[in-house]
């Protein structure tokens, strides 16, 4: 051994560098964790406001496009007047899917997915359905949400 170089030293220096590290690398994985979790509460269904629409810019058979939670929805109207609401969100890996009304179907554009008029899946890598708004109807207004 040299002179002046205790090994020791090393060791110490070495062990307190790994400690550092991990420390550094522990307090990453639980900040992370931690923002995980307030995101998930933030965002919670509750805080959702619905949206209101006028009756009268849905006439039967056709579809109102809106805003629910940040994320795009679609209101459909059948020719019998009965209406379902559905988010335009693909729960493949969350691409705006698009509404066909030629073919009564939605399209995901991103990797072919294709749900049925009442946002079942029909082919394509999505592995579950649309999900599906409440609707409720009081007078002339209809609520989504």
């Amino acid at each position: 051994m040299s002179e002046g170089k205790n090994p020791v030293d090393f060791l110490t220096t070495r062990r307190n560098l790994l400690k550092g590290l991990l420390t550094f690398v522990g307090a990453l994985g639980l900040g992370g964790i931690l923002y995980g979790i307030f995101g998930f509460l933030a965002r919670g269904e509750g805080t959702q406001s619905p949206v209101e629409i006028s009756l009268n810019e849905i006439p039967s058979g056709t579809t109102y496009l809106f805003q629910h939670g940040g994320s795009p929805g679609i209101l459909v109207r059948e020719e019998n007047g009965e209406l379902e609401a559905y988010s335009l969100v693909c729960t493949h890996l969350g691409c705006t899917v698009i509404w066909k009304p030629e073919k009564r179907e939605f399209h995901c554009p991103c990797h072919d997915g294709l749900f049925d008029a009442h946002g079942k899946v029909m082919s394509g890598p999505p592995s579950s359905s649309l999900e599906r708004l409440r609707v409720h109807v009081t007078g002339e207004k209809v609520i989504v949400g």
